[in-house]
């Protein structure tokens, strides 16, 4: 498995960001990005049916699948938007709960762009 990896694997980028209480009474919240780290990922895109099965709940039009190493799981739960080829993706979190599946060493996330 690590050959396929390093053969189809790709760069995007994590977008960690640190969060801040702007008013305690309304418990309102502003999110700031830092810098962007790479990491190596496989990505595949979703079709619609299996947005649907994979993500019931979810009204999106775009949604990807990605594997990366196990190492990156803090980075994974810490981000708040990955970029894949010049888009970024600012939905993988659903009621506050990161969507990911460990396989071995590698983890299975999937990510979308939210439908406003």
């Amino acid at each position: 498995m690590y050959d396929v990896f390093k053969e189809n694997s790709k760069n995007i980028y994590m977008y960690p960001g640190r969060e801040t209480v702007t008013d305690p009474f309304e418990k309102t919240v502003e999110t700031t990005l830092l810098n962007p780290i790479p990491i190596k990922a496989i990505v595949a895109p979703l079709t619609f049916t299996k947005i649907q099965w994979a993500m019931p709940g979810i009204e999106t039009d775009k949604a990807l699948e990605i594997i990366i190493l196990k190492k990156h799981e803090n980075l994974l739960k810490q981000s708040y938007q990955i970029k894949v080829d010049n888009e970024l993706y600012n939905g993988w979190q659903i009621n506050g709960r990161l969507q990911y599946r460990p396989e071995g060493d590698y983890i299975k996330a999937y990510i979308y762009i939210k439908k406003v």
